[in-house]
């Protein structure tokens, strides 16, 4: 047995070291600030889930004979949100739209965060002339307001929501790579990885196994924030008709996309579709800010 194996285990043995993440997860359990964003985003995420089971209604199916002549009947005993233009219950419509919300912004983050980490990981640990081209490319996209660059996206692919999810994804892509090539040149001359090297442990694997498991904590914060990021950018997206193109399609950003012509007579338009996504976005702010305190070795030892 070498001596790193045997440091290893008397590390694994010595009582109350449960690890980073088991340590993480002791923190955030005592953050206010964490389980408040834990609980609006389980809420949402339920809402998501059961809302067949919640919504009393069918979103995309109006009755005008219920606006009585006029836009648009507010909240009511009947319907708790009121009703939209179309006639359409706005308490289901709401519950549904946490479906794409959802959807949207968890696959948009997943396809930035994949291929950023891929990116950053080869530009971090290969280094050279492959690092400065990644870094270059990286540059330029970064220089562009990431709201402008899905803007463009969209108008090239066209609108619609799989290429919403494209275009905020692409848009995600060089902030992971950044930060992830950054955290990798943190790990890589680290002993544990010098001494994996003079062993003679393949490139990739020292990367795979004893590089990136180390690296990954500041991604995933920035993976969680980014998913608040995401559900603003997607219901901007919707809101200037870059979105889903049926009218009658549930999404928060589509359902802003018309009501600043009835701001005056039908406030609840507009402000309840806000504050779910405010709601939403607090949640995983919250989330992501606990998790950068609870990850951060400056304040691991407080507390």
């Amino acid at each position: 047995m070498s001596v790193a194996e045997i440091e290893a285990r008397e590390v694994a043995l010595e009582p109350g070291g449960g690890g980073l993440w088991r340590e993480a997860w002791s923190r955030l359990r005592r953050d206010p600030g964490a389980l408040v964003g834990f609980a609006l985003v389980g809420t949402f995420v339920l809402v998501a889930v059961f809302a067949p089971f919640i919504a009393p209604e069918d979103p995309r199916v109006g009755d005008l004979s219920r606006l009585g002549g006029t836009c648009c009947p507010g909240p009511s005993a009947e319907h708790w949100f009121g009703i939209d233009q179309q006639g359409r219950d706005e308490l289901s419509r709401i519950v549904y739209g946490a479906r794409y919300s959802l959807l949207i912004g968890v696959v948009s983050v997943a396809v930035g965060l994949s291929l950023g980490i891929i990116f950053g990981s080869i530009a971090g640990y290969v280094g050279g002339v492959v690092d400065s081209v990644i870094m270059r490319l990286t540059d330029v996209m970064l220089a562009i307001p990431g709201l402008l660059l899905a803007i463009g996206i969209v108008a090239m692919l066209g609108p619609g929501i799989f290429q919403i999810m494209v275009a905020v994804g692409v848009t995600q892509i060089p902030i992971f790579t950044r930060l992830m090539r950054g955290s990798i040149l943190a790990q890589r001359d680290n002993d544990f990885v010098l001494a994996a090297r003079s062993i003679g442990v393949p490139r990739r694997a020292i990367l795979s196994s004893h590089i990136l498991p180390n690296a990954i904590s500041p991604v995933i914060v920035q993976g969680t924030l980014a998913l608040a990021t995401a559900i603003i950018d997607v219901a901007a997206l919707g809101w200037l008709g870059l979105g889903p193109q049926d009218p009658s399609t549930p999404e928060w950003g589509t359902m802003l996309t018309d009501t600043t012509r009835y701001l005056q007579t039908a406030p609840h338009l507009a402000i309840i579709p806000g504050v779910a996504i405010i709601i939403s976005v607090l949640g995983f702010n919250l989330i992501g800010d606990g998790l950068r305190e609870a990850l951060d070795p400056k304040l691991r030892g407080r507390g």
